[in-house]
Formats: structure tokens, sequence, C-alpha cells
């Protein structure tokens, strides 16, 4: 960026957007990065960024990340530089916690190959995790050397506690005669001054006690004195201090000699964990404002896809409203676009969206679109935005503007990106209308990108009449008089002034008055621009309900084919099975005739025994007759307050209710509707079952062999639904709040089959795609109510 553009953060927000992620480093060298991070015209520094930044969105997203303990290593590194200098103990803590985190890291990058980029930050770092053990032998997790830390260490602290707790028994007997002869209060205590163990004596009694006087009370009536008996033993105990403190001091200048000997090394890991930190604060970023790392390719061009401005959605999301997304494609044959309409429109917003996201991307921080939109890369963003709150006259602002435009028109390349907001205001409109029209025409023969807002009607033509130029609208509701805040590329937009000026009431004479002075050809040329709105809106929700209807056909066509297809394979299946019991019964059949036949030959002078022969015969034709009109065999009996179990799982249920095809059963404390086709019957007396449900259905244990998964990825229809069917009446049966489907994305036959056949189920609450870094519409996220 150039020098005269500094002020261009600002402008956009990317201040504001800098600040937001800073909060979520661990460090406050993380934090200053965010803020060095600029912008760049480098392709493949950008993309690296961006790659990095979406693997570790990737890591956050699958809870995948490992400890975060990102200290400001360099700012301890930078103490211990000279010999003979040291830390204190909470700070070797720090060291240690984040040696041990980098290592965790190194580890975690070495067992897999899932995160290239992040990866490779870790390329020749080796971190001694022996350092870490070392401090953490030496320093406890208070910071206070341990005992143990050296023998000396250990000796004189043993020492020292004896003697501070004979130094307090004796001060203790000498504090106790001093309360019986009243040369001290009641509630007195031995106490430290100065580092040395003393008494309260009142002030009037201190001449009667031999030792020194180290302090006294805010008042005066009470001095703190050194018993003579307790001068040698406060002198050994104050020696013994001092000699703790120079061991102690002593181990904290070896710990430091230690991390000096791998200062280069441990140079190198902080800039990593700093680096890491970063990284992480712009992926934390990304995926609280559902900010994506999107395609970028080296030729400048911009194309948005549902684009939002984060700062306005973030306002927006607290007050509960709805951002308009923005869709918008500058490219060699659209390189500048002319966005008119009414004032308040959401003109600006549309410059500033394209400015702050392209701006963004170019500094490696993704951006809240759709993953399909593509950034190029451009030199250089050159941007004037109106100040329609300025203090200064308008001379003085429109001299700004017209520096700015100068600048611009220097500057300007087919590399540059241009945004200019509210073109040629400041002046007389007849003379600021022509100049930006000049202006425009150059910046058009540089060949640069841009997006300009005015209410000019000759940028409109111009415009209008020039290739690689085209008109923007936002669009308006004619009728109510609101802005839609949404953009129309390929025609330009009405001010809307007189249908405004009507709604708020101005008098009829004075637009007409207006509407005289403006001329004709004006007039009809706005009358026939607001017409052709309200027709175009017309068309719009036409064209939108046609739309809705026609996915609903669609739909249905869909759905018909599917369910075609599986009656198609449900009667194959029927028929197979049909003819193979018929040929069964059939040999059975022939071989009973043979038999009956055989038996009447060899009884012939038998008549009881050809009689019985004769009517077993009858009887298997009977059989055979009925065999057609055979019922199913699946219970219909089935009934409220019977018991029942689900086709293939063991669960015993009782059923409290019937409707339609799906019965109400409640499974121990759990209701769920399971199809009626479902169920089986089971017998017994209610003791005997109720005893058979409580001792077959190990809920725990089901619950700890569930899976909140099912993967039907490549499966048909038929063999997909009993599956779909079995697991959620699991998941229903053991409580759980929400499951996955993993279909696969394909032609979404798989995603439409499941949902369609989930959509009226009465325990099921909503059915969505998973999140696009997870699996998006290749998997299915099922919430119950």
């Amino acid at each position: 960026m150039s020098e005269s553009q500094s002020n261009i953060e600002e402008l956009l927000g990317v201040d504001q957007i800098r600040s937001w992620i800073a909060t979520k480093c661990k460090s406050e060298q993380g934090a200053i990065l965010v803020h060095k991070a600029k912008f760049s015209s480098k392709y493949d520094h950008i993309k690296l960024w961006l790659t990095q930044t979406s693997e570790m969105m990737r890591m956050i997203s699958a809870q995948e990340v490992p400890n975060q303990h990102f200290h400001d290593l360099e700012v301890f590194l930078n103490k211990i530089k000279v010999q003979g200098t040291y830390l204190e103990g909470e700070e070797y803590l720090r060291i240690a916690s984040s040696i041990r985190s980098i290592n965790e890291w190194l580890t975690f990058f070495k067992n897999g190959e899932t995160y290239i980029e992040l990866a490779k930050l870790s390329s020749k770092l080796n971190i001694d995790a022996g350092i870490a053990d070392t401090i953490e032998i030496s320093i406890d997790d208070n910071g206070t050397v341990r005992d143990s830390a050296s023998p000396d260490l250990a000796k004189t602290r043993k020492r020292l506690t004896q003697l501070e707790r004979s130094a307090r028994s004796a001060l203790s007997h000498i504090l106790k005669n001093s309360i019986e002869r009243e040369f001290s209060t009641q509630n007195s205590q031995v106490t430290l001054r100065d580092g040395r163990l003393v008494i309260p004596i009142k002030a009037e009694f201190k001449r009667s006690i031999s030792g020194l006087v180290h302090d006294e009370s805010a008042t005066g009536q009470t001095v703190y004195m050194e018993p003579a008996e307790a001068l040698e033993l406060n002198n050994e105990v104050r020696e013994l201090k001092n000699k703790e403190r120079r061991e102690v001091i002593r181990i904290l200048i070896s710990l430091a000699d230690g991390l000096r000997f791998q200062y280069d090394d441990l140079e190198r890991g902080s800039r990593f964990i700093v680096r890491l930190d970063f990284i992480y604060a712009k992926a934390a970023w990304a995926l609280e404002f559902n900010a994506v790392a999107p395609i970028v390719q080296k030729s400048p061009t911009i194309s948005l896809n549902q684009a939002h401005h984060p700062i306005l959605w973030k306002t927006h999301k607290k007050s509960g409203k709805q951002v308009v997304p923005l869709d918008i494609t500058l490219d060699s044959e659209q390189r500048m676009v002319v966005v008119s309409g009414p004032n308040a429109g959401g003109k600006s917003v549309v410059l500033k969206t394209v400015g702050l996201l392209q701006y963004l991307i170019q500094c490696g921080i993704p951006v809240p679109v759709q993953e399909n939109s593509t950034f190029g890369v451009f030199n250089e963003i050159l941007l004037d935005i109106g100040d329609t709150q300025s203090i200064e006259d308008d001379l003085s602002t429109y001299s700004a503007h017209i520096t700015a435009m100068k600048r611009f028109d220097q500057r300007a390349s087919k590399r540059s990106l241009v945004l200019i907001d509210e073109f040629g205001k400041g002046t007389e409109p007849q003379f600021g209308g022509a100049i930006a029209e000049a202006i425009l025409e150059n910046l058009h023969k540089s060949g640069c990108f841009g997006v300009i807002t005015t209410h000019y009607q000759n940028l409109k033509d111009l415009a209008e009449n020039s290739p690689g130029m085209v008109n923007a609208a936002m669009t308006y509701d004619v009728g109510k008089l609101e802005p839609l805040f949404l953009l129309e590329i390929g025609q330009p937009g009405s001010s809307f002034a007189f249908e405004i000026a009507r709604k708020i009431g101005l008098p009829r004479e004075i637009i007409k008055s207006a509407q005289g002075k403006m001329g004709k050809g004006q007039v009809d040329f706005d009358k026939n621009l607001t017409s052709l709105e309200k027709e175009k809106q017309k068309y719009m929700k036409l064209a939108a309900k046609l739309e809705k209807e026609e996915k609903v056909v669609t739909q249905l066509k869909k759905d018909y084919e599917e369910l075609k297809e599986l009656l198609a394979q449900e009667k194959k299946t029927v028929i197979k099975e049909a003819k193979g019991e018929a040929l069964r019964i059939v040999d059975g059949a022939n071989k009973r005739v043979e038999k009956t036949i055989r038996e009447i030959k060899e009884h012939q002078a038998d008549k009881e025994k050809t009689k019985q022969s004769r009517k077993n015969l009858e009887d298997l034709k009977k059989s055979l007759d009925n065999f057609p009109k055979k019922k199913d065999t699946r219970p219909s009996n089935i009934d409220v307050g019977d018991f029942v179990k689900i086709d293939g799982q063991d669960g015993v249920g009782e059923i409290l209710d019937i409707k339609k095809s799906e019965a109400q059963v409640q499974f121990g404390l759990l209701k769920s509707f399971v199809k009626v086709d479902r169920l089986r019957k089971v017998k017994g007396q209610r003791k005997e079952v109720l005893r058979s449900a409580s001792q077959g259905v190990n809920l725990f244990q089901k619950r700890s062999d569930f899976t909140h998964e099912l993967v039907i990825r490549g499966m048909r229809a038929e063999e997909a639904l009993p599956r779909i069917d079995s697991f959620v009446d699991e998941s229903i049966m053991l409580g759980v709040n929400q499951v996955k489907v993993v279909h696969g994305k394909g032609h979404g036959i798989l995603r439409d089959l499941l949902r369609n056949h989930l959509s009226d189920h009465p325990s099921i609450g909503k059915v969505e795609d998973e999140h696009a870094d997870r699996g998006g519409s290749g998997i299915s996220v099922v919430t119950f109510k």
C-alpha cells in the first residue's frame, strides 16, 4: 500500500477487525503480530497465510488443538542474555510451560500429515524437553525454589525453621510476662518488623524492657520492640535468611545458564509459538464470523458470493437483524461497477464490503463469503470515501476529493482497485458531474478495476455506453418506499427523490414545481425508471414463486421416481419369495400325491386305509386352495397396552397410543413413535414381560456401545431405509440429543431420501447439513426434540 493510503484501514474498518482478532491471542507478541500483518501483493504469501489459517480452522473444528501455553519467551530470554543474570521462579515456570507446549505441537505434527503448512513451521525445530524437567525439579508450582533444589538449601531451610521456632517461642514467653505486667495489651501477638521478630509494648513502658525499638503504631501508643534476649536468635535467623537467599539466587543463575546454553533453539521456539498463536487467533475469529479461505488467483479479479461485511454482521446479530448478502463480480468483462440508488440504500456498504474483504484477503485473513468466491491479487487499493459529517466547508472537502482523484489518475493501473464513494460530490452538480465523468473515463482507460457510487445521471450514462463498465442498482420497494439493500447488476438505480418527498408529505405544489424546473426529459426518464423498478419487482416475485413451485414439482418427481424404484425392487423380492414358496409347496404336494397313489395301490383291499389316504389328499387340496389367500403373518392385532419389540432390537416397550400407521411406545422412561409394521407383539404375562424387558435391555451398556454416526454412503434405498429407522429408534431409546448420518455428496439422492423419510418423524426437530469444514452437505446432522 502507498504511504498516502495509510488511513485506509481506519476508513474500511480493518483496524477494528485486527483488534477483535488480537483479543483471541494468548500472548502479547501474538497480538503484536496481528497488528503487524500487512497488505501484500505477493500471491504466494497470501496463499500460504490463508492455507495455514484454514488448516488451523480445521484443527479447531476437529478439536485436535494441542495445549496453548503461549508465553512471550523472547521477553524472558532477553533478560538472561548477560552472564550472571537470572529470572524469578514464576518466569521459569512459564518457560517450562511453553517448552512443554512446543514439544506437544511438534509431536502432534510428526504423527500426521493432515496439516502440511502448519507442520512446516516446526521444521528443524528441536527443543530439549529436559530443560522443562530441570526447571520443574527446582521450582514448585508457586514459583518458589524447592528445598530439594540443592543439599545446602535443604540444610539451611531446616536450620532456619528450627531457629525461627525457637525465637518465636522465646518471644512468646517474654510477651506473656509483659501482658501479665500490663506492659502489653491482652490481644498482643509476636510479629515481624524489618525481617525481625518483635513484640508490641505500650509506649509508656518501653523503657521497662531491655531491647531495641523497631517501629511504632500510627497513634504512637504502641511500640514494637526486639527484647535483648531475642537479639542473638534474630541475628542468626537473619544470617540464615541471607544464606538461603544467596543459595536461591545461585540456583536461579544456574537455571539461566542452562537456558542460555540453548538460547538459539529457544529463540526459534519462541517465534514458532508466537506464529501459532497469531494463526490460531485468525482461525478462531474466522470460525466465529463464519469466514472462510476462498479461492485466490494471481490475476486481479473479484467474485463475491453471499458476502457479508463482518462489522455490520456483528452489529446486526446483536440486534437480531438479518444482513442481506452481497453478490458482485469484477473481471475482464466487467471491470468497473457504477452503483446508484436512493440514499441510505446500501451503496456505501457495497463499496466498503468489497474494499474490506479484499484488504483482509491480501493480509492473509479469511473473510465471510461462500467458499466458491474468488479473489485476485491487486497491487494497491485506492480509496476515496465521501465524508458527510465533515465540519470543513464544501470547498475544502471538494479540494480533498480532487486531490485524491489526481493521485488516482496518476497511480491507477491494470492491477489497481479503485473505490470511490459519492463520486463528484462537494461542488455544483453541473461542474462536479462533468469533472467526475472526465476522471472516470481516464480511470477506465487505465484498465483498473473499481466500484463507484453516485447519484449523477451522466455517470450512469457513461457506464451504460462504455465496454467494461456496468451499472448496478440498490433495489428499493417502490410500494413501501423502503430500501431492500440488495445489489442488482445491469441497470442504473433511481434516487426516488420525488417518491420519498411524497411519502414524507412535502406539498404537491412544491413537488410539481420541482419537476417542472428539472425538465420534462429528466422527469420522464426518472418516471420510466421507477415504473421499470415496479415491473421488475413484480416479475421477481412471480419468478420466485415459480421457482419455489418448480422445486416442489422437481422434488415430487424425484420422490415418485425413487418410490417407484423402491416398489419395483420390493415387487421383485416379493415375487421371488412367492415363487420359491410355491415351488416348495408344489414339490411337497407332488410327493404327497405320489405317496397317496402308492398307498391306495398297496392297500386296495383295505377300505379304511384307502379312505384315510383320500382324506389326506383332500386336506392337501384345501390347503393349496387357501395358499394365495393366506394373510400376512405380521401381527395386525397390536393394541394399546400390548408389549412389543422393534424389528432387529431387544428392547421391550408398552404401546401407549396408536394413530394410523404409527404407535407411541414407552421404552423404560423414554417414549417414541414407531411405525406399526415394524413392531412385533411380545407374548406372556405382564409381570414376565416387564421382568424380561428389564433384564433384556442394558441401557448403560447400550449407551457405552452406541456410536453417534451412521454411514450409509453407497447403499441402495431399500438397504439404507431400514438402517436409518433402526438407528433413529435406538437413538431415541437411549435419549441421544443429536446424531450424524454420512451419505456423501454425489447427486444428493441419499441425502434427499433421508430427509424426506425423516421429515414427518414426530421425535425429530431438524435435519441440516454439517458445517462446511466437517463434511458440509455430505453429512446430515439429525437433532431430536
